[in-house]
């Protein structure tokens, strides 16, 4: 299967913000070993990772679309800046790097987990069995946790995000 990637073109089948080879080569500059497996897997995990970078922080965008009537991804924006304050068009750098940080954790774990929910409503966060003596142990989340963090990723996402003037972003 090949991936279709958005070019800034604002394509209507886009499925990616950067491609495989692209990926690899991101990867591969950094000596990170663990972006492996065949290549329909790292395909459908840079899927996963646009997806997740559009549903996450889709409603945070700075901006507007570029295609509105066309473009099946979130990006191009129209009225962007970095934090230098210079124009950002197309699909921008940081926005290919957060999708291949995405897309690495995206290949080991899901992005958006179900939780556990216990019947009673909470969520369990820890788990464990004993057999001899019966022991059994949970621990629970307390509040809500709403967006799992993934530090590297997300500060790259900062400066596209609503209210972000620096490249950190606490979530």
């Amino acid at each position: 299967m090949a991936i279709v990637v958005e070019d800034g073109t604002g394509k209507s089948n886009a499925q990616s913000y950067l491609s495989l080879a692209d990926v690899d080569s991101y990867f591969a500059a950094r000596g990170i070993a663990a972006w492996t497996g065949a290549n329909s897997a790292k395909e459908a995990a840079l899927i996963a990772a646009t997806e997740y970078i559009d549903i996450r922080w889709g409603d945070l965008l700075k901006g507007s679309l570029e295609f509105p009537d066309t473009q099946a991804l979130l990006f191009p924006r129209l009225n962007i800046y970095d934090n230098e304050d210079r124009a950002l068009t197309g699909i921008p750098q940081r926005l290919e790097r957060a999708t291949a940080e995405y897309a690495l954790i995206s290949l080991s774990q899901s992005l958006m987990p179900n939780p556990t929910i216990e019947s009673s409503g909470k969520i369990v966060t820890e788990e464990s069995e004993e057999t001899g003596p019966i022991k059994e142990t949970k621990k629970y989340q307390s509040g809500y946790l709403t967006k799992r963090p993934y530090p590297k990723a997300d500060a790259l996402m900062a400066c596209f995000i609503l209210g972000s003037g620096t490249t950190r972003v606490y979530v």
